[in-house]
């Protein structure tokens, strides 16, 4: 057991303590600005160039399906009635369909981020037109556009629900019409 001089000044007797002035406040405030900056900075740039932007992943399905030679559905060519049966199984209560003048070619059932959507084939004109239906979750963008060589996507929000419309460019106007 090691006893401690109450009275004793220091490692050598009699020497005068070094005394160093303090930082200066600005410098210490400063240091830390910097040092939290470049934290959250590094934090933002991570996630960014970890994880897309999950309005770009829904356009991107609805197009990719938009060019499938031969789909496969669930329901070929099923009636107005049907459709919206099947769709508030899949999607929920009063989803955004398509006119019932709009000729139906089939549906299917998809699961993007671990939820539901509804993936509907249609020829409005004569030409295919493809619509995605999927509840929105978040805050998701009103209207998003993107062209694909002759191929138009069209996204916007309908109350609870995120459409895409995927169609010819040329024809947008004509077979935009047919979607709520």
């Amino acid at each position: 057991m090691n006893l401690v001089e109450a009275e004793e000044t220091g490692p050598v007797e009699g020497d005068a303590p070094l005394v160093t002035p303090p930082r200066p406040p600005h410098r210490r405030v400063s240091v830390s600005l910097l040092f939290t900056l470049t934290i959250l900075i590094g934090t933002v740039v991570a996630i960014y160039l970890r994880f897309p932007a999950r309005h770009n992943q829904l356009m991107t399905e609805a197009m990719a399906a938009h060019e499938e030679a031969e789909p496969t559905w669930d329901l070929v060519a099923p009636t107005p009635i049907e459709l919206k049966a099947w769709a508030i199984g899949v999607v929920g209560k009063d989803p955004p369909l398509p006119l019932p003048a709009t000729k139906i070619t089939g549906a299917r059932k998809v699961t993007i981020f671990s939820r539901d959507a509804a993936l509907i084939g249609t020829e409005v004109g004569g030409e295919k037109v493809t619509y995605f239906l999927q509840r929105a979750q978040g805050i998701a963008p009103d209207h998003a556009e993107r062209s694909d060589g002759d191929t138009q996507g069209v996204s916007w929000k309908k109350g609870a629900y995120l459409c895409i419309g995927v169609g010819p460019a040329a024809s947008e106007k004509t077979w935009r019409a047919a979607f709520p």
